[in-house]
């Protein structure tokens, strides 16, 4: 076990250290980088830029230099636990990889202070996103969920309510050939069966093996014969969207631009996910909420409590509502703010996709937010095969419930 674990787990769990980051360490400045007075700052692609005034404000409030990189956020995990010594002090994550991280070892409790500004000002959602176990470990500073996308001269307000209304009058895709379960799987959601449990940690509480999961199953392959249904790929969404092959598709604020560009910023809507006709019930139909987190990795601090509180407080700089304004109006990156201030203010209630994202994101009736475990990994990879191969008639109907229930045991035995 290296050094910097041992001292993570032995003696710097962060209530210890909370207590002890106000104190002088002439000790510990042996043991420092060889530069313990720069922060080293992992920020989302594109986003350098964007984070210039408020890490010069944070450098001046601090005395500390903060050496910014860009990187994949979705490689966070990989890259941190490759070697945490030589990583990123502070680095930005999609809050799925969390849990993984803490089993790791990687990253520890947020000191209590942080914890109680997170749960005053982030909605309940962000919170829970930055939680794993009942602690807080991150700090959240954007949300994420598909939404509904149309094309309003050719459908109401009121049409796009209803996907059976939306498939009568005009014509909806998605990918159902070659499910993204992302985007797919959340159905189950909808009809009552649970992810992991209630709350996303319970390894054995998937139940998708019932009779509401075979009505999910029994939707997707009756979607070939809809003649209000398109199948999509990942290369032809923007082109029917734009010929008027499809007047509806659901996707992340990720594809707001390139749905402008395709029918015209004039002919754009976008709305919360419509209802959905599953077994002559209709229901809400659901979606995952991604949550945006800043995170703390110690080692390379090696045990400079000075510089491990430093990076806790750029953290919160850059998760701060002042940031999270600034990443909100900053053009072309569209992050819906997860603060409840900023998304008070007047140019998040006057834009049409926040309000959309942030009514998504309000609350169990429209979204869940993504499970943390590292047993998601199983999860992607064998629910898209089931949801693909019921849709292209690979798997018999009579054999729907025996596939689900293999399904909910392979995640219950999944590492």
């Amino acid at each position: 076990m290296k050094t910097w674990q041992k001292l993570l787990i032995g003696g710097a769990s962060l209530a210890l250290a909370s207590s002890i980051l106000v104190a002088c360490g002439s000790k510990e400045s042996k043991s420092s980088s060889a530069d313990p007075k720069t922060i080293k700052l992992w920020v989302p692609t594109g986003a350098k830029k964007s984070y210039e005034n408020i890490v010069k404000k944070f450098e001046k409030d601090s005395n500390y230099k903060v050496k910014v990189i860009e990187s994949e956020d979705p490689k966070a995990q990989e890259k941190i636990k490759k070697d945490p010594s030589t990583a990123a002090d502070v680095f930005s994550l999609p809050h799925d990889q969390l849990g993984q991280l803490v089993e790791a070892g990687v990253i520890q409790e947020i000191p209590e202070k942080y914890t109680n500004e997170i749960a005053k000002n982030e909605t309940e959602q962000a919170s829970a996103g930055a939680k794993y176990k009942g602690k807080t470990y991150a700090f959240p500073f954007g949300i994420e969920s598909q939404v509904l996308y149309y094309n309003k001269s050719k459908l109401s307000a009121e049409d796009v309510t209803s996907y059976e209304t939306i498939t009568s009058k005009a014509a909806f895709g998605a990918k159902l050939k070659q499910v993204n379960a992302y985007a797919t799987a959340p159905l189950f959601l909808s009809v009552g069966d649970k992810i992991f449990g209630e709350n996303g940690e319970d390894v054995d509480g998937t139940n998708w093996g019932n009779e509401a999961g075979v009505s999910v199953l029994k939707w997707i392959a009756s979607q070939k014969t809809n003649k209000g249904f398109v199948n999509l790929d990942d290369n032809n969404v923007m082109s029917k969207f734009g010929d008027g092959a499809v007047a509806a598709f659901e996707s992340g604020p990720w594809d707001y631009e390139a749905a402008q560009k395709a029918i015209g910023k004039e002919n754009l809507a976008v709305t919360v996910y419509p209802t959905i006709n599953i077994d002559g019930k209709v229901v809400q139909q659901k979606a995952f909420l991604g949550v945006k987190l800043y995170a703390v990795n110690q080692a390379p601090s090696k045990g400079n409590t000075k510089r491990i509180a430093a990076s806790y407080k750029l953290a919160s700089y850059l998760t701060s509502a002042e940031s999270q304004e600034n990443q909100f109006k900053d053009k072309g990156r569209n992050i819906i703010p997860s603060n409840k201030t900023v998304q008070n203010s007047a140019a998040v209630q006057n834009n049409e996709l926040a309000q959309a994202v942030i009514k998504m994101g309000s609350s169990s009736d429209y979204t869940m937010v993504m499970p943390k475990l590292s047993q998601m990994t199983t999860f992607w990879n064998e629910s898209a095969a089931i949801l693909s191969d019921t849709y292209n008639g690979k798997i018999k109907e009579s054999n729907y419930l025996a596939k689900l229930k293999q399904f909910d045991k392979d995640l219950a035995a999944a590492k």
